[in-house]
C-alpha cells in the first residue's frame, strides 16, 4: 500500500489542529471559572454535539427515505430518555440503524 504525499500531508495537518484545538481547550478552561451556570453549559456540550453530528445526517436521510438513520435516531432519543447514556443510545441506534438497513434495507 502506498500513501500519497498529499494525503499524508492532509492528515498530519488535521491531526496537528485537532491536537492544537484540544490543548487549547484545556488551557482556556483553565482561566475560566466554573460557577453552577458554567458547570451547566459543560454538562449540555456532549449531547449537543451529538445532535450537531446527527442533524444534518437525518434530514438527508429523511430527504432520501433512509429508515435505518430514522430508526436509529428514534431508538437514540428513547434510549437516552430512559437511561441518559449517551454511550449506549450511540450504540443501540447504530444496531437500530444496521438492522433496518440489513433486513428492510
Amino acid at each position: 500500500m502506498t500513501v500519497d504525499a498529499g494525503t499524508l500531508t492532509a492528515i498530519l495537518v488535521m491531526a496537528a489542529a485537532t491536537a492544537f484545538n484540544r490543548a487549547g481547550g484545556f488551557w482556556l478552561m483553565r482561566l475560566v471559572p466554573v460557577t453552577p451556570r458554567v458547570r451547566r453549559v459543560l454538562d449540555c456540550l456532549p449531547g449537543a454535539v451529538l445532535v450537531a453530528l446527527l442533524v444534518p445526517g437525518a434530514v438527508q436521510g429523511a430527504v432520501k427515505g433512509d429508515m435505518g438513520m430514522l430508526g436509529g435516531l428514534a431508538a437514540a432519543l428513547v434510549v437516552t430518555r430512559l437511561t441518559r447514556s449517551d454511550l449506549l443510545a450511540v450504540v443501540v441506534a447504530m444496531a437500530v440503524a444496521a438492522g433496518i438497513r440489513a433486513f428492510w434495507g
